[in-house]
């Protein structure tokens, strides 16, 4: 592959990373993007190999066809569903959702990235209050 010239959305990109806060944003939405995306493909490739039609896992749910179509739809690349709806479709292709380790690599690239601590914020220092004189009665 040919190496291409950078574009100055890239560098712009790059030099923002330097602020932790834009990092910390950028590597959250990266994370969702790609989860979401291996997610997706997933419950296409079970649908796929299930032999059930989007209308079958709709029907299965109580759902409306065209939310199902939405969802299951590779092109759409914008759902968001929630996770009761994850179990749900992945129950009705004999799937289950789990949580499994990222791998050390992912890991540093992403929970390495959101886990840099700030250095402690410096304690206050307490001065004795200064006692007023009670005035004579």
């Amino acid at each position: 592959m040919a190496n291409r010239e950078r574009s100055v959305f890239w560098d712009d990109v790059e030099r923002r990373l330097e602020d932790p806060e834009f990092r910390r944003h950028f590597v959250l939405e990266q994370n969702r993007i790609q989860t979401a995306d291996r997610v997706m493909n997933l419950l296409v490739d079970a649908l796929e190999k299930s032999g059930l039609t989007r209308a079958d896992v709709a029907r299965a749910l109580d759902s409306h066809g065209s939310a199902i179509r939405r969802l299951l739809n590779q092109e759409a690349g914008a759902a968001n569903p929630t996770l009761q709806t994850l179990t749900d479709v992945a129950a009705v292709l004999g799937f289950q959702v789990e949580l499994v380790p990222m791998k050390r690599q992912t890991r540093q690239q992403v929970t390495d990235q959101l886990t840099v601590r700030s250095p402690a914020p410096r304690q206050a220092t307490v001065r004795p209050r200064r006692q007023e004189p009670v005035p004579a009665a």
